[in-house]
């Protein structure tokens, strides 16, 4: 079996996409697949959108307009957390686009941006902080990162169950938090470029056994 090193380092078998439980996902490749791959690299914010003077994040969500992607998130959050199992057998479903605008102070959205369904679904499962529980069940689920990786002030975001949002600060240690999704997410930034995904809409269609709409 042919193995590639991709740009964060993970070796993936050719034409294939490696999960973090093992599996090795068929991937097809984009027609219009660019001639250039972008590395996921950190670095420091130049847009000042992120950064303070006091090492703080600045609002909650940079921004951010509510678009029909997150809508229909919002409201199938939990159900695709139930199927993830589904989704993990699928690279054309796990590759599908969640880009939220998860950022840092000094560092902003490198290593967190362009996130993807599958990339959500492993750090939820490999993460136990960033899903929230409450008497052994499921409170809510972090979709957006934003805080300062000095400081560890932070304020992201959870979705509920009844598809509801809120604000929720996490105690210390905030690294624990962006540096695991950071870590999930960049595993997978060459495929994210390179492989063929469904929409968010596609996948909810697909898991529903009803008629898929692009």
């Amino acid at each position: 079996m042919m193995i590639e090193t991709d740009i964060a380092g993970v070796r993936h078998p050719k034409g294939k996409i490696l999960l973090m439980n093992g599996t090795a996902l068929e991937c097809f490749g984009k027609k219009d697949r660019p001639a250039l791959i972008r590395p996921d690299e950190i670095g420091i914010d130049r847009t000042g959108e992120y950064f303070s003077l006091r090492g703080e994040a600045r609002k909650p969500h940079p921004k951010i307009r509510k678009e029909p992607w997150m809508e229909l998130f919002f409201k199938e959050a939990f159900f695709l957390y139930g199927h993830r199992e589904e989704i993990y057998s699928d690279s054309r479903m796990f590759l599908t686009p969640l880009p939220f605008e998860n950022g840092l102070a000094y560092t902003g959205g490198s290593g967190l941006r362009n996130a993807t369904l599958g990339v959500y679904l492993e750090w939820w499962d490999y993460c136990g902080r960033a899903v929230l529980r409450d008497g052994g069940g499921v409170a809510a689920l972090t979709y957006f990162i934003a805080g300062s990786p000095l400081s560890g002030r932070n304020v992201c975001s959870i979705v509920k169950e009844d598809g509801t949002t809120a604000p929720y600060s996490f105690p210390s240690p905030f690294g624990e938090i962006w540096k695991s999704f950071m870590e999930v997410n960049r595993r997978y930034s060459e495929a994210r470029q390179i492989y063929q995904a469904y929409t968010l809409e596609e996948t909810v269609a697909r898991l529903r056994g009803g008629p898929c709409q692009s």
